[in-house]
């Protein structure tokens, strides 16, 4: 049986897209994980490396000497910290009792220690996951382009032409790796397991729409308290989110204090999300191209909504629209403009909403990890 590691700067069970493709993975090969502070995985074994600071919990002269170090090109600082050189320890170990024979790389920053291992190694075969154009991550943040940013921007030219295979989750993402850095990056869409459901009917007492996921001030989340305060009195928009900003987190809870159409729901476990979504009848994405990766974004949650069978519901992102209108499962906004948004929910009947539920429920199976997990057994495959 060939030997596969999957190489995370964060708990890979906590994230969908990682996650899935190491389900889809271990069916067929013997799986390794060595991630930040990673969490067991059934049938998977897992090598855990401790967490560096947060920006905020470092001290301003820590931040400061960051910034220093990627303004001066000292980039193998940000590389080599002292949490992550044991990952050289744990691929030394795993291939001296399993030879190596694809290192699945989910976050560029440790793609070195991959290469570093390849070059000793040479059979062995890279892969990484281009979640997002790294060197725009945090582009309205000035400082960090100028700091962080170089320091991406290196990891990509230096790096990313050394590797065997490149996937990537949407093809405005995957043009800008061509342009920029002259990588083919494959499209590979994050879908979730399938679940033989139907879609729910519509509540009696309220249209009842879902945002689940994260939320973020670069994110503009605040939108959508702004499309809640625009929405007919027929709809009731949930809430299930999380942030790594609580003061953001509770700053929306405070300023929906008294909006009786707003509800905020507890976390549900990742491989929950699904079931738990389906009681409800629309899922909504609000994002806006206030970023590269924004504009380029098509979530985990777009699938998330499909696998739960609800109507959708977005901003005029380039991909989510191409893809909501050739399947029919909902529509999008005129703009980005949180009354453009609500005004497409307002006109909605309950007829339309349950039509284009039953067009997810019929592309349920096709965009699942089911009918996914063969891409990516098929691209390894051909590598090692």
């Amino acid at each position: 049986m060939k030997n596969i590691v999957v190489l995370s700067n964060f708990d890979i069970s906590r994230r969908p897209r990682p996650y899935r493709l190491v389900l889809a993975l271990k069916r067929h090969y013997k799986v390794f994980a060595i991630a930040q502070e990673c969490s067991k995985i059934e049938g998977v074994d897992s090598f855990a490396f401790s967490a560096l600071k947060s920006a905020k919990e470092r001290s301003k002269e820590e931040n400061e000497e960051l910034i220093r170090s990627c303004k001066n090109k000292e980039f193998e600082k940000l590389i080599y910290t002292k949490n992550r050189l044991v990952i050289k320890d744990f691929l030394s170990l795993i291939n001296q009792k399993n030879e190596l024979d694809l290192i699945v790389v989910e976050d560029i920053v440790l793609l070195p220690f991959a290469i570093d291992f390849k070059r000793i190694f040479k059979r062995v075969k890279i892969m990484i996951d281009l979640r997002e154009f790294y060197p725009l991550e945090y582009e309205e943040d000035l400082l960090w382009l100028e700091s962080f940013g170089k320091f991406f921007t290196h990891l990509c030219s230096e790096y990313l032409p050394l590797v065997d295979f490149a996937i990537t989750v949407s093809e405005g993402i995957a043009q800008a790796y061509k342009r920029n850095f002259g990588i083919v990056a494959k499209v590979f869409h994050s879908l979730p397991p399938f679940f033989p459901i139907k879609p729910s009917s519509i509540n009696q007492n309220a249209i009842e729409i879902i945002y689940h996921g994260f939320v973020s001030p670069d994110r503009r989340s605040e939108n959508l308290l702004e499309i809640a305060q625009n929405l007919d009195k027929r709809f009731c928009l949930n809430l299930m989110i999380s942030s790594n900003q609580t003061s953001y987190l509770e700053k929306l809870k405070y300023q929906a204090e008294g909006m009786s159409n707003i509800r905020f729901l507890p976390l549900v476990k990742m491989e929950e999300i699904v079931l738990f979504c389906r009681q409800f009848d629309i899922g909504i994405l609000s994002l806006a191209p206030n970023s590269f990766n924004n504009a380029f974004a098509l979530p985990n949650k777009f699938f998330e909504y499909i696998q739960s069978r609800l109507c959708l519901i977005s901003t005029p992102l380039p991909e989510v629209e191409c893809f909501i209108r050739r399947y029919n499962i909902g529509k999008t906004a005129q703009d980005f403009d949180s009354k453009s948004v609500a005004k497409v929910l307002n006109a909605l009947d309950e007829k339309e909403i349950l039509t284009y539920k039953a067009a997810s429920n019929k592309i349920a199976r096709q965009f699942s990890l089911q009918t996914n997990a063969p891409k990516i057994l098929k691209i390894v495959a051909d590598l090692i």
